[in-house]
């Protein structure tokens, strides 16, 4: 029996995002990641992380994704927009697609999800308290099958 492992789910997300039109309006594609923070930041981005992967059956895994949305203050990012709201707005459209998506195939396996809690806020000055990062999360539970031999 040849078994194939469970499919990158942060990817799926990320896949399954950046073909939205309504959610590249908030974040461009190229500013969705599945890595590190783009360097310089310039404007919103978006990371997406698998903090967690469960399931009894190992064909059918439950990944927790999660999805960070970081916006510069305004005078990096150029909007006109309280950098905290639009951080709030990209994860709340995040989930929300997520959250509703249909039955999705991905590297030959299928998923959905649910929307399980966010956004949350939170203010990131690692970087120094002139540059802060302003943070929302959501977090979605995907049902993974993984294709079967």
């Amino acid at each position: 029996m040849t078994t194939h492992p469970v499919p990158f789910a942060p990817g799926a997300a990320r896949m399954f995002l950046i073909g939205h039109p309504e959610f590249t309006a908030l974040v461009p594609a190229a500013s969705v990641t599945t890595r590190e923070a783009p360097d310089p930041i310039v404007g919103p981005f978006v990371t997406i992380r698998g903090p967690g992967n469960v399931g009894v059956d190992p064909m059918l895994r439950k990944p927790l994704i999660q999805i960070d949305a970081w916006v510069p203050k305004l005078q990096i990012s150029g909007d006109t927009k309280d950098p905290e709201e639009a951080a709030w707005d990209i994860a709340a459209m995040a989930g929300t697609l997520l959250g509703r998506a249909k039955a999705q195939e991905f590297r030959g396996s299928a998923w959905t999800a649910r929307w399980t809690d966010g956004p949350i806020n939170d203010i990131d000055t690692t970087r120094g308290k002139d540059q802060p990062l302003y943070r929302a999360l959501v977090r979605v539970e995907m049902k993974l099958r993984a294709p079967r031999a």
